[in-house]
Parts: structure tokens; C-alpha cells; sequence
């Protein structure tokens, strides 16, 4: 039966988490933590599968803003794998919000996710491999780095600038900021970077000249959202 976790599953999450993604245990302390503090943690107990919903809204030009959520962390434990419990969980969500966000790690997920009603398109800025260069250098920490709450004023005065874009609220976009440097990244003024083998992968949280490329998360809404597969709204820092 499908309920919402609370702190006394923790153990249980905690145990789903690593198994099913392969995290070592600090990291996967840190993100249930903030799953059960920021989120709405689903649970089925006996299938041993959970996702998080985390609150998101959708802002466009002339209209009035609409909340949904961003499904994060879907994780089954391999011993429950492939019985359709993450099926399960997909529909119990569909009552819980106007509209789902989420970030497809693969093809075989984005398949999944689609014949699961996730058929609107949603634009991703993609990161940019940065390594030392004459003229930008992103993957080295900026000599005065601004904190999360400044740099969440420059990203929500950016993203309300745009025709269509779904928005973190500042906890949210301070999750990110602190997942990133759990991580071992750094955050730039425009950019939250991560170690890579080149140097580091930084993602963009505004809209600049070099956003050129772009990834695809899907969206799913239930109610009426007339316009939105034809001009595929931005959304920055996805949580992954």
C-alpha cells in the first residue's frame, strides 16, 4: 500500500536508495534527508519503491502561475525490480498534482515515462564541459562566490524574464546549490559546476548566449495547457 514516508522509514530509504542507485552511504544520508525535509516522500512499503515530489511551478507570460511538483529519486530495490511497482507509484502521483516534471536518465526511461502520459517536451539548457581556457575559465571557483540566496535572486530574476519556464522556489534552488558542493563542485554566477574528467560539468541556471544546446525532460499535466508541446517551456537545473 502506497502512503507518505515519514522520519521513522529513514532507515528504509536510506537502504532503497543505495541499492537501487549505487550511492555510497554519505551521499545517499544527504539526499533522503532533504527528500523528507523539502519533498513529499511516497512509500510502498512492500514493493520496497519510492519517489519524491518536490514542488515546482510553471510560469508563463500573461498567465496566471500554475504549481505542480518534480518527481525525483524513483527507486525501487533491485529485489523488487520489474514488478511494476514504480508503475504503481506513477499513477497513485497522477492525483496529487496538476502537472509532473522529471528528467529521463536514458532513453529506455524517457520510453517508459512516455507511455506512461509524460508526452509534453520540456527544454533543458545543457551543461557545458569546462576546462582551463584563455578567455573562460568555469571549471575553477570564483574568488567571490556569491551564497545561495543571491544566487537564487539572479536565477528567479532571469528564468521570470523568459516566455515559459518552470521555477524552483528558493529551497529547492538551494538543494541544488548545496547538492552541488556535497558533490565537490562549486557554484559560478551563472553556472552550478561539477567535477568531470575534463575539469568540471556546469550547469546553467540562466539564460545566456551559450545555452546553443539543449537536453529534453517531459512533463505530464492534468489540466488544460493549451500552446505548451509546441513551444516547450525552459527549465533550469533539473535535479539528477
Amino acid at each position: 500500500m502506497i502512503r507518505t514516508a515519514s522520519v521513522n522509514d529513514k532507515a528504509a530509504l536510506l537502504d532503497i536508495w543505495s541499492a537501487a542507485f549505487g550511492d555510497s552511504a554519505d551521499y545517499a544520508e544527504f539526499a533522503v534527508s532533504n527528500c523528507l525535509s523539502l519533498g513529499t516522500v511516497l512509500y510502498h512499503p512492500e514493493g520496497k519503491s519510492c519517489l519524491t515530489l518536490f514542488p515546482l511551478s510553471l510560469h508563463r507570460k500573461g498567465k496566471s502561475p500554475l504549481n505542480g511538483a518534480y518527481m525525483y529519486g524513483v527507486a525501487t530495490h533491485p529485489e523488487q525490480q520489474k514488478k511494476g511497482y514504480s508503475s504503481l507509484l506513477l499513477y497513485h502521483t497522477s492525483k496529487l498534482a496538476k502537472f509532473l516534471v522529471l528528467y529521463p536518465a536514458s532513453d529506455t526511461l524517457r520510453s517508459f515515462y512516455a507511455k506512461r502520459g509524460f508526452d509534453v517536451p520540456v527544454s533543458i539548457p545543457a551543461p557545458i564541459e569546462a576546462g582551463p581556457t584563455p578567455v573562460t575559465d568555469l571549471s575553477k571557483p570564483v574568488a567571490n562566490p556569491l551564497d545561495s540566496s543571491e544566487l537564487y535572486a539572479v536565477y528567479q530574476e532571469n528564468a521570470l524574464k523568459q516566455k515559459s519556464v518552470f521555477l524552483w522556489s528558493s529551497s529547492l534552488f538551494d538543494y541544488a546549490y548545496r547538492e552541488c558542493l556535497f558533490r565537490g563542485g562549486h557554484a559560478q554566477h551563472s553556472h552550478l559546476c561539477y567535477p568531470s574528467l575534463s575539469g568540471s560539468l556546469c550547469k546553467p541556471f540562466v539564460k545566456t548566449e551559450t545555452n546553443g544546446s539543449f537536453l529534453q525532460g517531459l512533463a505530464r499535466f492534468h489540466v488544460r495547457t493549451p500552446g505548451l508541446k509546441q513551444t516547450p517551456p525552459l527549465f533550469y537545473l533539473p535535479l539528477d
